[in-house]
């Protein structure tokens, strides 16, 4: 498994379609079994990203890593695959993303949250109205279940 443990892109450039976060040397940091690998430009530069889709356009492309004299190439298919480098990338690309999807994904989490905990603040005072032998506030606090 591949553990990101530093994404830093050097710079990001824009298209009409294409977000391109480019990579500077150790501007990715990855595990590999314990093992510290650091990036190094000698296969792809950058990673492109849809601006409507958010989708990675570039999963073929290899990249290299190095630890002292050892290098491991790996494919961006398996960095979206067997790590969380979606997550880090986000960051990156959510201000420059055509569609505001990101956006209103994360107000749709906070609604539910809200309900939950709205729903946790009844039943706790249903909980309180029946220790108090309250019968009035009980049957009006359960109509709003």
């Amino acid at each position: 498994m591949v553990i990101i443990k530093s994404f830093l892109p050097v710079r990001i450039g824009l298209s009409t379609d294409t977000i391109y976060i480019k990579l500077a040397v150790g501007g990715l940091v990855v595990m590999l079994n314990g093992v510290e690998y650091h990036y190094l430009p000698a296969e792809a530069t950058a990673i492109h990203v849809n601006r409507e889709t958010g989708e990675v356009e570039n999963k073929d492309a290899i990249f290299v890593f190095q630890h002292g004299k050892e290098v491991k190439r790996i494919s961006m298919y398996e960095l979206l695959f067997s790590s969380d480098l979606l997550i880090h990338l986000q960051v990156f690309i959510e201000p420059y993303s055509a569609n505001k999807y990101i956006h209103h994904h994360g107000y749709e989490e906070i609604d539910i949250l809200i309900a939950q905990l709205e729903m946790d603040n009844i039943r706790r005072s249903i909980d309180k109205a029946l220790d108090e032998r309250d019968e009035e506030t009980f049957y009006s606090l359960l109509k709003m279940l």
